[in-house]
């Protein structure tokens, strides 16, 4: 048909080592040894963890509140991206202050606003000029613990994500990604995208993701990092003065299944609307904290990041085959590494 796009396949292979990489041998050491820090550190009362890392070589700081919930600790609303809600939705207003009164002040600085949300988190910063520092902690911390989730943002805020669903939907790469933690995991909430499943989600309403919200967003789940031209001990201080009022709590704990050992290939195809076949191979690798990933991080950087890498020269420059895109993830709790 003159006009139609061609349909090739979109491919995603899983391809494993039949050793189990969890119980190889590590030598003396089970965990990552790190250089030493200039980064000072401090933990409130109420179990709130600050890390501050005093960098004057230029006049700007940036300010993050990260919390310690993503999508694989939504419970029995798995798959609805809660966490994802709130990413959108904390600084739409609080207790005290509007939406537009919080975007206001941050302009008035010179800042700028953001968040994202992962698989086990969900980060909130404010980039600034060394003077709006105060500001940005204000505002943040107003905002983990104070914010009303307006009903009328809510709705809003639902059509936007929406949105991004339809989107997703269009995007060949979104869909291979997709694809290959589906396939990769057959039992960890990681097989599930962080911003849901469109039909989970559309049954959610403001009232329960306020109760998740009270429920994961509490000091003790949260950590505060700030680099950059900042007093340490100022920004401790303001945060403590803060945090008092609010106790530490008690956090319900969320079963996370295990993932099984992959004991043989899998391999996904599927047919979409688009002129290049995309092919994704991914490797179950150890945890985060595992001491093989930092030679796994570089593995992965000779084998494809950047012009000069092994790949991008021998697939791309040489062979004129394909374009090489290297993206890596290794979980808190699992590891994978995939290659697309």
């Amino acid at each position: 048909m003159t006009g139609a796009a061609p349909r090739v396949a979109l491919i995603s292979a899983i391809v494993f080592s039949m050793v189990n990489l969890k119980a190889a041998a590590v030598g003396d050491s089970a965990v990552i040894t790190f250089p030493p820090s200039t980064a000072q550190k401090w933990v409130l009362p109420d179990g709130l963890t600050l890390i501050v890392q005093e960098d004057r070589s230029a006049p700007v700081a940036s300010v993050q509140a990260w919390c310690g919930t993503g999508s694989i600790y939504e419970d029995e609303k798995l798959g609805a991206g809660l966490s994802h809600i709130l990413e959108h939705m904390l600084f739409k207003g609080t207790k005290t202050q509007s939406g537009n009164a919080i975007a206001q002040k941050i302009q008035d600085v010179g800042g700028y606003i953001n968040a994202y949300t992962s698989f086990d988190r969900t980060v909130f910063w404010i980039d600034v000029p060394k003077d709006g520092v105060q500001t940005a902690l204000a505002v943040l911390s107003d905002a983990m613990m104070n914010s009303t989730l307006p009903p009328e943002e809510y709705a809003k805020e639902q059509e936007v994500i929406r949105r991004e669903f339809a989107m997703g939907l269009d995007d060949p790469d979104r869909q291979a990604g997709l694809l290959l933690f589906a396939t990769a995991y057959q039992r960890h909430p990681y097989r599930l995208p962080v911003i849901g499943e469109i039909e989970i989600y559309n049954q959610l309403t403001q009232e329960q993701v306020m109760q998740y919200y009270k429920s994961r967003y509490v000091p003790n789940n949260l950590t505060f990092i700030v680099v950059g031209d900042v007093d340490g001990e100022k920004v401790h201080q303001q945060l403590a003065d803060f945090f008092k009022s609010y106790p530490e709590k008690s956090l319900k704990p969320v079963f996370v299944p295990e993932e099984p050992p992959q004991l043989g290939r899998r391999e996904v195809h599927h047919e979409f609307a688009t002129e290049l076949t995309r092919l994704s191979l991914a490797w179950h690798i150890p945890e985060i904290t595992n001491p093989d990933v930092p030679a796994l991080d570089l593995l992965s950087t000779i084998l494809g990041e950047g012009r000069s890498s092994r790949l991008y020269r021998h697939v791309r420059e040489q062979a004129g085959l394909a374009e090489v895109d290297l993206a890596d993830h290794c979980r808190s709790e699992t590891g994978r590494r995939d290659r697309r």
